[in-house]
């Protein structure tokens, strides 16, 4: 049972298959922007598709449980491979390494064979081959092992190694990274972004200002480029301020900010002023600007409110009202003021009253949308590609080769015969070329 789940998790058809699955929900990835906003994905995609694509998981891709599946397999994989073939390679570096009989009854296809006759004696006959191939690795008095390049065996761990490395930066970075927005009016300030996900809140480790904006134009009006310099804010002091543009963005403490969007800020509605006061207790008193159609607290016994309008108010009548809790709707009236042209508007509940103020218009102002992000760990991706890339240039650039040579005494006992054996790792022109090269130069030095 054992073997045979080692032989499944070890299978090159597995690895090739986690490859091609990985790839291809990676290709899904870039053609679906992911950590869109609902809204975002609604607009582009419809109602319909985009719950299709919300429940396959296709709209935040890296962090599905099947696409971390598929990694963690791909490292199982990759590490009982490695286990496997590891003693191997220990073997053909270090030894104890195989025989000339060994090799040549394994008759690889890749193996190279010449016989070479000697007329010196078997010490000359060595110095001669050992000039020509190095010193052995492993030596008897007839037979003599030669290696080049053995240490590049390593080359396709350490390509193991940096995938491994790869694959958890890109999980770390998926459960420790996040990709938010905020729009921020000129003058304005923020510490908290949106997770572009689900909306939720975030809270910044610093604050971002934005201390000015700057939009240029063609001549037909589209714009050419838009500016935001902003201002980083840590703890009351302002620590770094950048001009950021598009593909133009600025990173600090690991955070990099972009330039998303902008916009011009119209608003359509109004913001009414009410004096919250408890007859109960005449020293509390609570002013609040309410949005019409927000839940506000009222600050006395849990009492919370909303200030509606009426669509359409009959005529002398008042054309907004309180509603309680959800409960109690209460009109406003009107008590005028002898020798005052401004009459109070109030509405009365219990012990609490409503004085109406009067209304403040939300001033109109331009906004930058920059989007935040944090990628914790692509500095691993980082160091892991590295690696890879040196892995695989050692991996298939160097070649390691072994040379065994077998000395023998000819049938006549006037020469000494030697049998060379060349086994190659990979099956380089360039390895044969240089083979036959050295051999027909011994042949010319031993006779």
């Amino acid at each position: 049972m054992l073997s045979k789940l080692n032989k499944f998790f070890s299978s090159v058809k597995l690895a090739i298959f986690l490859f091609i699955a990985i790839a291809a929900f990676s290709m899904v990835g870039t053609f679906i922007n992911q950590g869109d906003t609902a809204s975002q994905y609604r607009t582009i995609f419809g109602t319909q598709t985009y719950h299709v694509l919300y429940w396959l998981g296709f709209l935040n891709i890296y962090g599905s449980w099947y696409f971390i599946g598929l990694a963690a397999l791909l490292v199982v994989n990759i590490v009982t491979a490695s286990v496997n073939i590891f003693p191997r390679t220990l073997k053909a570096v270090f030894g104890p390494y195989p025989s000339f009989k060994e090799m040549m009854d394994k008759k690889s296809p890749k193996a190279v064979y010449e016989v070479v006759e000697s007329t010196k004696n078997a010490g000359e006959t060595k110095k001669v081959l050992n000039e020509k191939f190095g010193k052995p690795f492993s030596e008897t008095e007839t037979e003599l092992y030669y290696s080049k390049n053995s240490i590049f065996r390593f080359s396709p761990y350490i390509a193991h190694l940096s995938i491994i490395i790869i694959i958890i930066g890109v999980i770390l970075n998926v459960k420790y990274g996040f990709r938010s927005y905020a729009n921020i009016k000129v003058g304005g300030k923020t510490d908290i972004s949106y997770l572009t996900k689900n909306r939720k809140p975030l809270n910044l480790p610093f604050t971002i200002r934005l201390d000015d904006y700057r939009t240029k134009y063609y001549k037909d009006g589209i714009p050419k480029s838009y500016t935001s310099k902003i201002s980083i804010i840590k703890n009351h002091v302002r620590v770094a301020t950048k001009n950021i543009r598009v593909n133009h963005p600025f990173t600090y403490d690991g955070i990099t900010i972009y330039q998303a969007s902008y916009g011009h800020y119209k608003p359509t509605k109004v913001i009414v002023g009410l004096l919250v006061l408890n007859l109960k207790n005449r020293k509390f008193r609570k002013a609040i600007y309410a949005d019409v159609g927000k839940l506000y607290d009222a600050g006395i016994d849990n009492i919370k409110f909303r200030f509606i309008t009426h669509k359409k108010p009959k005529k002398g009548e008042i054309p907004f009202f309180i509603k309680l809790n959800n409960k109690h709707i209460i009109n406003f009236h009107v008590l005028p003021y002898k020798n005052q042209s401004t009459p109070l508007v109030f509405a009365k509940y219990d012990n609490i009253v409503f004085i109406y103020s009067g209304v403040k218009q939300v001033k109109s102002y331009y906004y930058s949308g920059v989007e935040i992000t944090k990628n914790s760990y692509t500095s691993v991706i980082w160091v892991g590609s590295i690696i890879l890339i040196i892995g695989l240039f050692f991996s298939f650039f160097f070649n390691h080769r072994e040379i065994w040579v077998n000395l023998t005494n000819s049938k006549d006992g006037k020469k000494i015969q030697a049998e060379i054996l060349a086994v190659p790792k990979k099956k380089f022109e360039s390895f044969y070329k240089d083979f036959y090269k050295k051999t027909a130069a011994i042949k010319k030095e031993l006779h």
